[in-house]
C-alpha cells in the first residue's frame, strides 16, 4: 500500500513538475493527435485544454489562410515525421506559424517559434512525441528590425546566410539570401528540393555530397563549395559558401548554418581571361604555323637558289668565277639549313643551335672539308638563340671554315678544323680552330673577310684571331643580352 502511494505521489510530481515548466510542452501520440499540454503552451497560443486534447495538431493550428507563404505545417510535419521515424530529437531553426486568435474577430496572429520534437520510446517503439516550443517572436522581430539597417551593408558585401536541415529536406532562408537566388524578398523555409533544383546537374552532386559526408562529423566541422545557380528568369549566379555543422544538443540531428558569397563578378572575369587566352594562344597557334610555312617556303626557295649556283659552277669551269660560285652556294646553303631546322622544329623563332652547329658541320664534312681531306671536329653548347642571331653566326662559320680550306689547310695532310660554342658569362664565345700553316685568307682583304666584319657587326659582336699553335684561330664573342 504504501508502494502505491509512493507512485502516486511520483505521478502527482511529475504532472506538477509538466505544469509548471517555463517552456511550452504538447504531447503528442503516433498520429500526432493532442493527449496533454502544459500550462506554460497553453498561456502561449491562448487556447484552453478542453479545445486541444483529442484535436490533431494541425487542425487546432492550422496554417494562417491568408499567408501565401505560409509553410508551418508542411515543416512541423517533416519534423515529427522525422523524430517519429528515427526515435531521434529533431531541431528546427526558428519557424514563422501564425496562432489563430480565439477573439470573436478571429484572424490569426504574426508569430515565430523555435520547437524540438522529441520521441517517447517503450521497447524501441515511439508511443508519443513530446513538442517542445519556445516563444521567439519578439527577438525575431528584433532581428528583423536589426536586418533592416544592416540590409544596405550586407547588399554591398554580397553576403548571405541559410540552414540546411538534410533530415527534412528544407532550407530556411535569411532575406538576402532569398534576394540571391530569386525567390521572394522575405525570411522563410523552402523545401531543399527547390534549391537544388537551380544547381546546375555538373554541380549538384558535389554540393549535396559536401554535406553527406559531414553529416556523421563533430559540431563545428566546416563545409566549403563553390557552384553555378541558375535563376528562374535563365540567368546563371555563381556562388561561394561555407558553413558548419551544428547540433542544438547532442543527441539532436545535424543542421548546416552556411553563408554564401555571389562571386559572379569574379566568375564572369576569369571565364572572360580564360577565353581571351584561348584566343591568344590559339592566334599564337595560327601564327607558328605561318612562321612555319615561310621558313619551308624560305627554305624551298634558297635551295633552289643553291641548286642554281652550283649548276652555274660546274659549267663554269675552273678558275675565280667557278670559286665564287661556289662560295655563294655554300653561304646560300648555310642560310638555308637554318630555315630547314626552323621548318622541323615547334619553334619558329629560335633555334637549337647546339643542333644546328652539328649539323653545319656534317655539312661541311661532307662538302669542300671532305673533298679536301680535312677532318671537322664540332664542340656545339646547348643553347637557344634567336633567328637573327642564328643565321649570321652560321654564315660566319661557314666562311671561316671555307678560308681555313682554303688558305691555312692548303697543302696540309690531316688538316683539321676545331669548330667549338661555349657560354661565358653573357656571351656565346664561338671559336674556329685549324691545325693549319696559321695564314689568314690573304694579305689583302677578300670578301670573306668583309662578309665575316659586316656579320660581326650586325650582331654587336667582336671577333679576334691569333696563332693556335700549330695552325690558326678566329674568335667569335657574340652578346646574348637584347638591347
Amino acid at each position: 500500500m504504501a508502494e502505491t502511494s509512493e507512485n502516486l505521489e511520483v505521478e502527482a510530481l511529475r504532472d506538477a513538475v509538466f505544469e509548471a515548466a517555463p517552456h511550452g510542452y504538447l504531447v503528442l501520440d503516433p498520429d500526432f493527435t493532442i493527449i496533454d499540454v502544459n500550462a506554460e503552451y497553453l498561456d502561449l497560443t491562448g487556447t484552453r485544454r478542453e479545445d486541444l486534447i483529442g484535436v490533431g495538431i494541425f487542425e487546432a493550428f492550422p496554417d494562417n489562410p491568408d499567408d501565401p507563404t505560409a509553410d508551418g505545417v508542411r515543416n512541423l510535419r517533416a519534423s515529427l515525421e522525422t523524430a517519429r521515424s528515427t526515435g531521434r530529437p529533431h531541431a528546427m531553426p526558428a519557424q514563422k506559424y501564425d496562432i489563430p486568435r480565439r477573439s470573436p474577430g478571429g484572424g490569426f496572429e504574426e508569430r515565430y517559434w523555435k520547437p524540438l520534437n522529441t520521441p517517447v520510446l517503450r521497447d524501441g517503439r515511439v508511443v508519443a512525441l513530446i513538442h517542445h516550443v519556445r516563444d521567439v517572436t519578439e527577438e525575431t522581430i528584433f532581428r528583423r528590425d536589426q536586418a533592416i539597417r544592416l540590409r544596405s551593408a550586407q547588399q554591398l558585401d554580397d553576403l548571405a546566410s541559410w540552414q540546411y536541415d538534410p533530415r527534412t529536406e528544407t532550407i530556411y532562408l535569411s532575406r538576402a539570401f532569398a534576394i540571391m537566388i530569386g525567390f521572394a524578398d522575405r525570411e522563410g523555409t523552402l523545401p531543399a528540393a527547390d534549391f537544388f533544383a537551380l544547381v546546375p546537374a555538373e554541380d549538384r552532386a558535389d554540393v549535396q555530397a559536401a554535406f553527406q559526408r559531414e553529416m556523421e562529423a563533430p559540431d563545428h566541422t566546416a563545409v566549403s563549395f563553390t557552384h553555378g545557380l541558375v535563376l528562374k528568369d535563365g540567368t546563371t549566379r555563381w556562388l561561394s559558401s561555407h558553413g558548419e555543422l551544428v547540433r542544438d544538443h547532442r543527441d539532436a540531428l545535424p543542421r548546416f548554418v552556411v553563408v554564401s558569397l555571389d562571386i559572379t563578378g569574379s566568375k564572369e572575369r576569369e571565364e572572360k581571361l580564360t577565353e581571351t587566352l584561348e584566343d591568344r594562344d590559339s592566334l599564337l597557334a595560327q601564327k607558328e604555323a605561318l612562321l612555319g610555312e615561310v621558313n619551308h617556303r624560305i627554305k624551298n626557295s634558297l635551295q633552289l637558289v643553291a641548286s642554281i649556283l652550283h649548276t652555274d659552277a660546274r659549267r663554269a669551269g675552273e678558275g675565280e668565277v667557278r670559286d665564287r660560285l661556289e662560295g655563294a652556294a655554300a653561304r646560300v646553303q648555310a642560310v638555308t639549313s637554318v630555315h630547314e631546322m626552323l621548318y622541323r622544329s615547334n619553334e619558329v623563332t629560335t633555334v637549337a643551335f647546339g643542333a644546328y652547329l652539328r649539323q653545319l658541320c656534317d655539312y661541311l664534312a661532307a662538302g669542300d672539308a671532305g673533298t679536301a681531306g680535312v677532318e671537322i671536329r664540332c664542340e656545339p653548347v646547348e643553347v637557344q638563340l634567336p633567328t637573327d642571331k642564328a643565321i649570321p653566326l652560321a654564315l660566319i662559320v661557314n666562311e671561316l671554315a671555307a678560308n681555313a680550306i682554303k688558305h691555312g689547310l692548303a697543302g696540309v695532310e690531316n688538316g683539321i678544323i676545331r669548330i667549338a660554342a661555349g657560354l661565358e658569362g653573357e656571351e656565346l664565345v664561338l671559336e674556329v680552330t685549324d691545325n693549319g700553316t696559321g695564314k689568314a685568307e690573304s694579305t689583302e682583304e677578300g670578301l670573306g673577310t668583309r662578309i665575316i666584319g659586316g656579320l660581326v657587326a650586325e650582331l654587336g659582336a667582336t671577333v679576334s684571331t691569333d696563332a693556335a699553335k700549330p695552325g690558326y684561330r678566329a674568335t667569335v664573342r657574340v652578346p646574348l643580352q637584347q638591347d
